[in-house]
C-alpha cells in the first residue's frame, strides 16, 4: 500500500472511530440518535471492513457485542428509533450480522435459529421480500442473506435465490425493481450492482452469461466523473416523507466496486475471505 493510500485509509478509520457509540457500533446518516442506538447493518459492515484490513483485535470486541444481540427467534434487529419497528428485523440485518461473525470465525449464539429465521423469511419464489425502507429492491435484502447462506454451505437455498435473481434480469442485461407509488427513485445501476453481488456471492463469475451481460451493461453506465448514478432514496411521496430526498450515487458506486472486487476474487486475482 502506498503512502497516499495509507494516509487516506487512516483518515477514514479515524472518521469511523470518532463516530462509534459506547458499544463500538455505528449509526447512519446525520440524525441524532441515543447512545445505545445503532444500525446493525452499518456496524456489521464496519466489523467486516476492520477484519479485511487485518485489524482483528479491533474488530473482535465489536463482533462479540453483535453476537450477544441475537434475538430469541434467531434474528438480529436494527436498534435504531428512526427505523419503523415493523422493518427492524428484515433478512438483510441477520445476513450482515452473520457475515461479520463468520469473517472472524465466530459462531452465532444460535446458528440453527438464525438459519430457521432466514428460511422462514425466504419467499416461495426464492427472494426475501421487498421493503421500500431497504431501497425498494429485492436485491438489497437478498444479497447479504445469500452471502451468509453460501458461506454456511446451504447451497439449496442459495440456488433457489439465484434462480429468482436470474429470472428477473432484463433484456439489456440490467436489473430493476419497479414499485408503484414511489415514482423516480433508486437506479437500475444500483439494483444491477446488488443483483450481481448476489450472484457473485453464490459463486457465479464473469464466465456466466447472465453475469457477463450484467457486468458489461454496468461498466458502460459509468459516468464521466467516475461514479455510477444511484438515483434517490425511495421515500414514498406522502406528507411525512415528501421533503426527504437523498441521492444514492456514493452508495451505488461503492456497490459497483464491491461487485468488481468479488468477481476479481472469484477469478483468483485477489486474496479475500469475505
Amino acid at each position: 500500500m502506498g503512502v497516499v493510500e495509507r494516509r487516506t485509509l487512516d483518515q477514514v478509520l479515524d472518521f469511523l472511530r470518532g463516530r462509534q457509540k459506547p458499544s463500538g457500533m455505528l449509526s447512519w446518516g446525520v440524525l441524532d440518535t441515543a447512545p445505545d442506538e445503532y444500525c446493525t447493518e452499518t456496524s456489521s459492515e464496519y466489523v467486516a471492513a476492520l477484519t479485511l484490513l487485518g485489524l482483528d483485535d479491533e474488530a473482535l470486541p465489536k463482533a462479540l457485542f453483535l453476537r450477544e444481540q441475537q434475538l430469541p427467534n434467531g434474528a438480529w434487529a436494527e436498534v435504531h428509533s428512526h427505523i419503523p419497528k415493523a422493518f427492524q428485523t428484515e433478512s438483510s440485518v441477520t445476513g450482515f450480522a452473520l457475515l461479520a461473525l463468520l469473517g472472524l470465525d465466530l459462531d452465532p449464539k444460535d446458528l440453527d435459529g438464525a438459519l430457521e429465521f432466514l428460511d422462514q423469511a425466504r419467499r416461495p419464489e426464492g427472494h426475501f421480500g421487498l421493503n421500500w425502507y431497504y431501497y425498494s429492491t429485492y436485491y438489497y435484502l437478498i444479497r447479504p442473506a445469500v452471502a451468509a447462506l453460501a458461506q454456511l454451505g446451504h447451497h439449496s437455498a442459495v440456488a433457489h435465490a439465484c434462480e429468482f435473481v436470474l429470472s428477473q434480469q432484463r433484456a439489456d442485461g440490467s436489473w430493476y425493481t419497479e414499485v408503484d407509488g414511489f415514482g423516480e427513485y433508486s437506479s437500475p445501476e444500483q439494483h444491477t450492482a446488488l443483483a450481481l453481488e448476489t450472484l457473485a456471492y453464490a459463486g457465479m463469475d464473469a464466465g456466466h452469461l447472465a453475469v457477463r451481460r450484467g457486468l458489461l451493461w454496468l461498466l458502460a453506465r459509468q459516468r464521466p466523473d467516475g461514479s455510477w448514478d444511484g438515483g434517490s432514496y425511495p421515500y414514498p411521496d406522502t406528507g411525512t416523507y415528501r421533503s426527504f430526498r437523498a441521492t444514492q450515487h456514493i452508495f451505488t458506486t461503492a456497490q459497483v466496486l464491491a461487485v468488481l472486487h468479488r468477481l476479481a476474487a472469484l477469478e483468483g486475482l485477489l486474496d479475500t475471505h469475505i
